[in-house]
């Protein structure tokens, strides 16, 4: 029972020294309020004594200061519970001070109640953080050192208010001897206690500094502002310079170690800062004791300690991350280099490919459009087909490798989405037909709608993909399913979908066909062939126009490759092109066109199917010479080779728009090379026809350039 007795008492008194903690508030606050309570506590506990001394003695005046005190000192412990502890303080000396001259003036110097002011100054600095509080201790030393003068000089030595025996002057002033000495010994005890864990603390957190200081990866120097002499340094530092002790850098100039630089770049920005208040930081580099160079982060921040302004410069070795950055950048630039000489490569190699191969498609069109033995025909198919499929195996090559540099720009222009399909429908007909497959074709009625975007690559999109489903299907159906989604005023998502009945692709590969170079198996690589590029370009070709190319299929029951795509809708414009001359490359008759062509063969190619079409040829093999006949016949339009001896394309085409800014001029070349639509428009070209040409390319691009100005130039002749 004693025990329990006991526990709840302290529990109790705990409660009471902490109701005055706020979490909120710094450990500090939080300490100067419980050292605040003490104080309160203890005067409170000190007049709580005096009232029983006073009710012995019969001393009713002495009683009523006693619990009127009390009563200021309960009222300044609540204050502090409620987190007015400034005022409840100032209530509490105040409070003291009061006590002690009515007190003292009630029963005189003789009952000693003065010497309370020993343990009372002794309070002041317990609950008064001196560090912070100077003008608050000093207003509260005038405040009770005035006080206690008062008391001295007004008090009487024996009590004029009520009458107190020799007797009883003896037994009060040995009790407020005794207590005062208590009080005094008690708050003596507390402040060296405090003063003691203070020092700890001091050591404890300088041992901690010491620590980190010495196990910083940083190299620190400490160097005196206005001398440059290095007054400490590190282990790190020591270990880094490759110095032997601090002896060796001790009261030296820093400059003797960082180099001459130091004074300029860092001690000079050390001023700056100190002034400023702000650190400097930056890259330098340095060299150890040996005089290896190395890199290094440095950073300086200035202080002050005694009145004297320092700096500490930390130098962080970055040695490695500069040579790791280093490496990066020459591997980018050996990438970039390799980069650069791929491309080269590849765009001399398509022109020197695609200008033989020119020769050869275009003369096997030229022969099938001929007479010919009928026994003949077949090895002339072979021919035209093998020549195209090499031509379709370098344009993939190389449409891979500008969709890998990130480098194909897309065109936005105006086209006919009901004309582009039946164009894709038209050219496959055939070849499903030859195989005996089905042709479904599901094309939604409002697919006729004029919309904006690049016609040549959703048309190679799609062309890739029906190629794809009638070379792996052997029996069944092809479909092409075009729908018109969520159609607005300006703007509808076109949903496109191809489907076979052929092979399948197992589930697990399916992701895997639109890799690089990648088909479902070797099996089929060795019996279908290809490159394993076609689908890689469609799907990244969809993903540049804003669209996500997926498949859905199941072994040995089909495939269907789907993608939906938003096109902005343009208003119907009338074509260029007259599609009733287009349907049979009718006549153009009364065109003049001059042809800048220096290759032999290629000049015979497109000849022969100027010549089909009845145009007015003039030939040049270079371009003086396609100046000069510029001048002499004023043609209608002009097909410009790119790579021409004595004048090339682009300087021919210079000249010319000095005089004739309107004239129309196509760039007529086997080149390719990034951004070139672009390129060849900035050098003054209207158009250009890649070779091998197709004939019916180069035909609407003859009609749609001329047959604006064809009449007018007609009529000024």
């Amino acid at each position: 029972m004693k025990t329990n007795a006991l526990d709840k008492l302290v529990s109790f008194c705990f409660s009471i020294l902490n109701s005055g903690i706020d979490p909120s508030k710094s450990r500090e606050e939080n300490r100067n309020v419980q050292r605040l309570i003490i104080f309160i506590l203890f005067g409170i506990g000190v007049n709580l004594i005096s009232v029983l001394i006073n009710l012995f003695h019969l001393l009713y005046i002495s009683l009523l200061i006693n619990l009127t005190t009390i009563l200021l000192l309960v009222a300044a412990f609540f204050l502090t519970k409620d987190g007015r502890k400034n005022f409840a303080k100032g209530l509490g000396i105040v409070t003291i001070n009061l006590y002690l001259f009515a007190i003292s003036y009630a029963e005189g110097l003789r009952a000693g109640e003065h010497m309370y002011y020993f343990p009372f100054l002794l309070a002041l600095i317990f609950v008064i953080d001196i560090r912070k509080n100077h003008e608050e201790l000093i207003l509260t030393s005038v405040v009770t050192f005035t006080t206690a003068a008062f008391i001295f000089i007004l008090a009487p030595y024996v009590s004029t208010v009520q009458t107190i025996s020799t007797e009883q002057y003896s037994g009060l002033f040995s009790s407020n001897l005794s207590l005062s000495l208590v009080a005094t010994a008690l708050f003596t005890y507390y402040i060296l206690k405090t003063l003691e864990d203070n020092e700890e603390k001091i050591l404890d957190e300088k041992r901690f500094k010491d620590t980190m200081y010495d196990t910083s990866l940083d190299a620190v120097f400490i160097v005196e502002i206005s001398s440059l002499r290095i007054t400490d340094c590190n282990k790190r530092a020591l270990d880094i310079f490759g110095f032997r002790g601090k002896e060796d850098v001790f009261n030296k100039d820093v400059r003797q170690f960082l180099g001459e630089k130091m004074e300029e770049h860092i001690i000079v920005q050390g001023k700056q800062s100190f002034t400023q208040k702000s650190p400097w930081y930056g890259n330098m580099d340095f060299s150890r004791n040996d005089n290896s160079p190395f890199f290094a982060y440095v950073n300086i921040v200035p202080f002050a300690h005694s009145e004297i302004s320092y700096c500490k410069i930390s130098i962080l070795d970055i040695t490695e991350i500069k040579i790791a950055e280093f490496e990066i950048l020459k591997a980018k630039e050996k990438a970039e280099k390799a980069a650069q000489v791929k491309s080269r490569f590849l765009s001399n190699m398509s022109h020197e490919l695609r200008t033989p191969l020119n020769a050869i498609i275009g003369t096997t069109n030229i022969i099938l459009q001929e007479e010919y033995l009928p026994s003949q025909r077949q090895s002339f198919e072979v021919l035209k087909h093998s020549s195209e499929h090499m031509m379709q195996l370098v344009n993939d090559i190389l449409d891979f490798s500008k969709i890998e540099a990130g480098k194909m720009q897309l065109e936005n222009t105006p086209f006919n989405l009901r004309s582009l399909l039946q164009k894709v429908v038209a050219s496959f007909t055939s070849a499903i037909e030859s195989k005996n497959l089905a042709f479904k074709i599901d094309i939604d009625n409002n697919a006729d709608i004029e919309v904006s975007g690049d016609e040549m690559r959703l048309n190679q999109v799609m062309n890739n993909l029906v190629s794809n489903a009638i070379k792996f299907t052997e029996h069944g159906t092809i479909g092409i399913e075009v729908k018109v989604q969520n159609r607005k005023s300006h703007s509808a998502d076109i949903y496109f979908a191809i489907s076979d009945t052929g092979i399948g692709i197992p589930q697990n590969k399916i992701r895997q066909i639109f890799e690089s170079f990648t088909q479902a198996d070797i099996e089929t690589t060795r019996k279908f062939g290809g490159t394993g590029l076609g689908l890689a370009i469609s799907k990244k070709i969809i993903a540049q126009m804003g669209g996500n190319l997926k498949a859905d299929s199941e072994i040995n029951k089909g495939s269907t490759f789907y993608f939906s795509l938003n096109f902005k809708i343009t208003k119907h414009q009338k074509s260029y092109v007259d599609e009733d001359r287009m349907k049979g490359l009718s006549s153009l008759e009364g065109i003049t066109v001059l042809l800048a062509e220096d290759n032999p063969i290629n000049m015979i190619v497109a000849k022969r199917f100027l010549q089909k079409w009845n145009l007015n040829i003039l030939e040049a093999e270079n371009g003086v010479k396609a100046v000069e006949l510029f001048y002499q016949n004023k043609p209608d339009i002009l097909l410009i080779d790119l790579e021409m001896p004595e004048m090339d394309g682009a300087q021919t085409v210079a000249t010319l728009r000095k005089t004739h800014p309107e004239i129309p001029i196509i760039a007529f070349t086997a080149a390719t090379y990034e951004n070139m639509r672009e390129d060849l428009l900035n050098k003054g070209f209207n158009d250009y026809v890649p070779k091998p040409f197709k004939p019916e390319e180069l035909h609407k691009k003859i009609v749609q350039y001329t047959h604006h100005g064809m009449n007018e130039h007609r009529q000024a002749s």
